[in-house]
């Protein structure tokens, strides 16, 4: 097992990876309950590699209800359950990891609470993906309502994986509740969205895009003033990440330009945005809000220090743009700006 996981992360072709996902499901069927026990108790999730060898176990139903059965049993849970009871909840949770849980066994969703809180990055990543895939049903989708809020805090989570299960749920309980876009759950949504525009992984980008996206669309014929903010405030990063060297984050961001222009009721943007000329959106931006001008400014220099040179460049090229707006800036705080200080 310490030396799949050791060379797990450097094996990416499918063919090896299958190979050794089913070394490791053979492996834990093979185990002994002794040897279950240990491995549980000694080698909680500490990374993604860690959460990649938990997540192949878990999937599979013959595996995690052998796993989960001596969980639930006399095993000592302080790595995994800290603060947490050994009661239904741990059965509700094994059946939606199963993703076979019934109507009736779903019930109340509020206990799933304590686990989106946990403090192991596992307990709350293993919760996501079997309410990922419940989700996707409209009765369970509206029980789930209850977690929203907790849901939505897992998008500030510091594991790549648990944001990247969180989002998905969202998209699917948005999908299927209407009430969600009166509860002021749109407007938070869309502010925690935000930065993960800006995050390290490109799936995450992508995926926060594309929801935030949803999130507008949905309530285009609501347009409050705090919206309206938040929509200003992703026109900047959105028109940066068009020219973003991964396809699927640049196009994502085009989509979701649009939409946010429609919006503001920006035509000539929305056109430019659908047309994907890059070149003039930095310019419109510019011309048809002189009064966001130095917010731009501000947003724009996070993106002198970025890893892309794409980016890097995008953000020279509308800092130098803005510097023609800015009549009441200084030479020498324009300059500040350029130097990123």
């Amino acid at each position: 097992m310490e030396r799949i996981r050791r060379n797990l992360g450097s094996i990416h072709t499918a063919s090896a990876r299958q190979c050794l996902d089913s070394l490791l499901l053979k492996l834990t069927n093979m185990m002994s309950r002794e040897e279950v026990e240990n491995l549980l108790q000694f080698s909680p999730p500490r990374d993604s590699t860690d959460l990649a060898m938990w997540e192949v176990i878990l999937a599979m139903p013959r595996t995690l209800e052998r796993v989960l059965s001596i969980m639930m049993e006399d095993l000592p849970l302080r790595y995994w359950y800290t603060a947490v009871t050994k009661d239904t909840c741990i059965r509700r949770l094994a059946m939606l990891a199963q993703n076979h849980i019934s109507e009736e066994d779903f019930g109340n969703p509020v206990h799933l609470q304590s686990y989106l809180r946990h403090l192991i990055p596992m307990m709350r990543f293993l919760v996501l993906k079997g309410l990922c895939t419940v989700s996707e049903s409209p009765e369970k989708a509206r029980k789930i309502q209850v977690l929203l809020p907790d849901i939505v805090e897992a998008l500030q989570d510091t594991n790549t994986d648990v944001v990247l299960k969180a989002l998905p749920v969202l998209r699917n309980v948005m999908a299927h509740v209407e009430r969600w876009k009166d509860s002021g759950l749109a407007l938070q949504l869309a502010e925690k969205l935000l930065p993960l525009f800006d995050h390290a992984s490109s799936q995450v980008q992508e995926h926060s895009i594309c929801l935030f996206q949803a999130v507008v669309e949905a309530v285009l014929r609501q347009r409050t003033k705090k919206m309206k903010r938040t929509v200003h405030r992703s026109l900047l990063p959105l028109y940066v990440h068009m020219r973003d060297q991964s396809e699927s984050v640049a196009k994502a961001s085009g989509k979701a330009l649009a939409v946010a222009a429609e919006f503001l009721r920006c035509k000539e943007l929305k056109r430019l945005a659908q047309t994907e000329q890059t070149w003039r959106i930095g310019e419109c931006l510019l011309q048809q809000d002189r009064g966001r001008v130095e917010e731009y400014l501000q947003q724009s220099q996070p993106y002198l220090k970025a890893t892309q040179t794409l980016l890097r460049l995008e953000a020279v090229r509308f800092i130098g743009l803005a510097a023609r707006y800015c009549e009441d800036q200084s030479e020498e705080k324009l300059n500040e700006i350029l130097s990123g200080e």
